[in-house]
């Protein structure tokens, strides 16, 4: 076990504990539940790095949290007056929280709501209800920039070395007579895209940083499937190898960038009738290390980002029937707002049992409740027989229980969240603990397992009833916006050639298509031989292909820009033109390009035949 992370964990646990008694003695024991909303809420944000645009996010959760909080207050006024408030509340949060790349955010907002639900407060309470969230909100970026300020640094940092020591170890393979796939290449590529992804606020970046370890990272990818699939003269690969063991012990901090330029340039020295692919990327990997040294930390992004979408284009793109953001939200609007209800109107009250399990159980995706339920089942009996075993040995006493409680909580933050089963047997234990404190009726253990159960039931029923949302239709839309990042790649080369310039942003475009692979591969999880799968892997090659040309057409001549632009203006037909006049790089640049063509067509056809294969 990493113990940097424990430390880390034990230090964060330790002041949400803090924050949460603080809370519970100035603002009053009927917001201690509040508290217990903000320890999920900050927990669950852990994995999202805050320390990127802190007032930002600081403002944006203060308004999540208080547009719960005034939700809460106003559905308990009236069963009727409380559908309709529900459905606002509950919609508006799951669409806000739930994006098709980066991972979903809603869980802890919507259990913090059902917790506010569970323990409603007056009108002459509210406000102090209020302040308690804007204080946890506060306290909970704080804490979490704390926790990340450096995240992105040690992300990158081992993304880099990763991929030198693939490239090296993908060398001497090469050298050895071994073919080798640049799949492993891709995978940490995406990765890392994906992570700065995640790091940007409406799709601009947190930092020129950001952009140019994109952009270095793409060009390791575009030299190491170079490497792999063409280069063969043994000082080449020696030379690569020895290029990539510098460039990792410069990111160790064991030789200076100096070193590693030096070593750059010498290699290209002596390397220039290599490929054309490996000095371009050679090239390119120097400038971006040039380029990552010389910034100075800030938060403006790179020329061309696109500007932050408003919210109305965000409803605009998303509130369709075919949106996971869409579906998704009236599911659980629907299932929540019916519950509350349910208990409301006939005064069930352990029904609340059933919107904690809806908000665990509903899922974006059918496949998903299927697999979660039976986690959630057993999770659930599991943390049951635990708790009767721990009644039975303290004899319910509730200072041992709270003392328990307290242990058991802090285990929970050193949990994988990818085991899902372990993580609801401590759900089920943690909320049992809590409610024999409130009620320690010796039939609670039997309630809650019933009305696990029974939303469970619902919840799958639900998923595969009311919009169902496939992962194959995400993919599919996937693919389809795949195909549309090379295009926009494609129009941006063209720009290129005719005007000298690219108003778009090239970076951008190579990171949110990582995102999408990588999203696309957790989705399907094919082989690499399944047509979804080449699909994806050609598509990540086409996008290196891409950046590449656009690096090299900036140095090239007039003539080259020209016919460039004539293989780009027809799709359609693809084909080389006559390459007279040309030197050999700018012979390749063209050829390059009329092979990027040919497999944006490719790619096409290859996403329908995927569509076509993949089962319901």
């Amino acid at each position: 076990m990493d113990m940097k992370r424990v430390a880390s964990r034990t230090l964060f646990f330790l002041a949400i504990c803090v924050v949460v008694g603080i809370i519970s003695k100035v603002f009053g024991q009927v917001n201690s539940l509040v508290g217990v909303a903000i320890v999920v809420i900050a927990l669950m944000m852990l994995q999202r790095d805050l320390s990127v645009s802190p007032l930002w996010n600081t403002g944006t959760l203060i308004l999540f949290t208080c547009m719960l909080g005034v939700g809460s207050y106003l559905a308990l006024i009236d069963p009727f007056l409380g559908i309709f408030v529900n459905i606002a509340v509950v919609f508006t949060t799951v669409f806000l929280t739930v994006h098709d790349l980066n991972s979903p955010l809603h869980f802890p907002f919507i259990l913090g709501y059902a917790f506010m639900l569970s323990v409603p407060v007056t009108a002459e309470e509210l406000p102090m209800r209020i302040l308690a969230l804007v204080v946890g909100s506060i306290a909970t970026v704080v804490l979490n920039v704390l926790l990340n300020r450096n995240s992105m640094k040690r992300t990158s940092h081992n993304a880099v070395v990763s991929m030198c020591k693939a490239i090296e170890e993908g060398t001497e393979k090469v050298l050895a007579g071994e073919e080798v796939s640049s799949g492993n290449l891709e995978r940490l590529c995406s990765d890392l895209n994906s992570k700065v992804y995640d790091r940007l606020r409406d799709r601009v970046f947190a930092s020129h940083r950001d952009s140019h370890i994109v952009d270095l990272m793409a060009s390791l990818m575009n030299l190491g499937r170079t490497v792999f699939e063409r280069e063969r003269d043994p000082e080449v690969l020696s030379g690569i190898r020895s290029l990539m063991t510098d460039l990792r012990r410069h990111e160790d901090g064991e030789t200076s960038l100096e070193d590693v330029l030096a070593s750059i340039e010498g290699f290209l020295s002596a390397n220039k009738g290599a490929d054309f692919g490996i000095i371009s990327s050679v090239r390119a990997i120097g400038s971006e290390l040039k380029a990552i040294s010389s910034e100075t930390p800030g938060t403006a992004s790179p020329a061309g980002a696109p500007a932050a979408p408003k919210l109305s284009t965000l409803f605009k793109e998303n509130f369709r029937r075919d949106s996971v953001r869409f579906t998704f939200a009236v599911r659980m609007s629907f299932m929540f707002t019916l519950w509350v209800f349910v208990w409301q109107y006939w005064e069930l009250e352990n029904a609340k049992w059933l919107l904690y399990t809806t908000a665990a159980i509903v899922q974006p995706y059918v496949e998903g409740t299927w697999m979660k339920s039976g986690m959630r089942v057993a999770g659930t009996l599991v943390g049951t027989a635990i708790f009767g075993v721990i009644v039975l040995a303290c004899g319910g006493a509730p200072g041992i229980l709270a003392l328990v409680l307290m242990v058991v909580s802090y285990i929970y933050t050193l949990v994988d969240p990818k085991r899902y089963d372990l993580m609801m047997g401590f759900i089920t234990l943690t909320a049992l603990l809590a409610a024999s404190a409130a009620d320690p009726a010796g039939d609670i253990v039997v309630e809650r397992i019933l009305y696990i159960l029974g939303g469970v039931l619902a919840a799958t029923l639900a998923n595969m009833t009311i919009l169902p949302y496939r992962l194959r239709d995400e993919s599919v839309e996937l693919g389809r916006r795949y195909l549309k990042v090379s295009s926009r790649q494609m129009d941006g080369l063209r720009e290129l050639t005719e005007t000298g310039k690219c108003q778009t942003d090239d970076t951008y475009l190579v990171m949110t298509a990582g995102a999408i692979a990588s999203k696309m591969q957790v989705n399907d999880g094919r082989e690499p031989d399944h047509p979804f799968g080449k699909f994806i892997s050609s598509q990540n090659a086409l996008t290196a292909e891409c950046s590449l040309l656009s690096n090299s057409l900036s140095e090239a001549g007039e003539a080259c820009r020209t016919k460039v632009g004539a293989v780009l203006g027809s799709r359609k037909d693809g084909g080389v033109p006559d390459m007279e006049g040309l030197d050999e790089s700018e012979k390749e640049i063209v050829v390059r390009t009329a092979n990027v063509v040919s497999m944006y067509r490719e790619n096409r056809m290859m996403l329908a035949d995927a569509a076509v294969d993949l089962p319901d």
